[in-house]
């Protein structure tokens, strides 16, 4: 945000402001060679501080990172560098997901939960048999993917945005609620059926779809959320 700044000098915006730094600043002096005095302000030495960071994105006075010119998006982005898009990112940072599901997916992605297995590695002292099933080692595989507990509900992804989204969501909802089964039943030694698990599932899922506008919806997603038992 303050790199905006930056830029009206750069292009000498026509505001009262930039024309006062023009003045008693710069002085003639090229804005991409200023340096301040020590007896600056703190204010305007920060913004200079940020100006010799973005120096490189200007050619000719003007910002040539971004064709219509500099947004803090843009140079947040041009700053950090350019990095892929990983294949998850469509499922976990889903409009549809619940924040706390979006970071146990999170999590997953990057491979950081801490199964019995990771804390084994770790040189933790427990026992990492999968306390769901008691016939495996858990892992993130098994618990999610192999576990008989977690077969139960598995749903293939297909359909519309708005269907493919809800689905993913539903996904991340499931790996949810099996990761806090499996903390009550290695805790608490609490296990609820997967019947009331999916239950759970559905009603969260209802409730979601309850606030989002429903007239941004067609007659076929509409039908598909019925036939889901997710639309009243």
């Amino acid at each position: 945000m303050v790199g905006r700044l930056v830029d009206w000098i750069a292009v000498n915006r026509d505001s009262i402001w930039v024309h006062w730094v023009h003045n008693n600043y710069l002085k003639g002096q090229d804005w991409m060679d200023y340096k301040p005095s020590m007896n600056s302000s703190w204010v305007w030495r920060r913004i200079c501080k940020i100006k010799d960071k973005m120096v490189a994105g200007y050619a000719n006075g003007k910002w040539n990172v971004q064709p219509d010119g500099y947004t803090p998006a843009g140079s947040y982005e041009w700053l950090r560098g350019g990095r892929p898009k990983v294949s998850w990112y469509k499922v976990v940072w889903n409009g549809w997901v619940i924040p706390k599901h979006q970071f146990m997916g999170w999590l997953i992605a990057h491979a950081a939960l801490n199964t019995t297995s990771k804390l084994v590695g770790f040189g933790v002292d427990i026992e990492n048999t999968c306390c769901i099933c008691a016939l495996a080692e858990e892992t993130t595989e098994h618990l999610f993917c192999e576990c008989a507990y977690s077969k139960r509900v598995v749903r293939e992804r297909n359909g519309t945005m708005l269907q493919k989204g809800i689905q993913n969501a539903m996904m991340l909802s499931l790996i949810y609620q099996i990761w806090h089964q499996r903390n009550k039943c290695r805790n608490e030694q609490i296990l609820l059926c997967p019947e009331r698990v999916a239950k759970h599932i559905i009603e969260e899922m209802r409730a979601r779809v309850r606030g989002r506008d429903r007239l941004q919806m067609n007659l076929a997603d509409l039908e598909w959320l019925k036939k889901m038992n997710l639309f009243e």
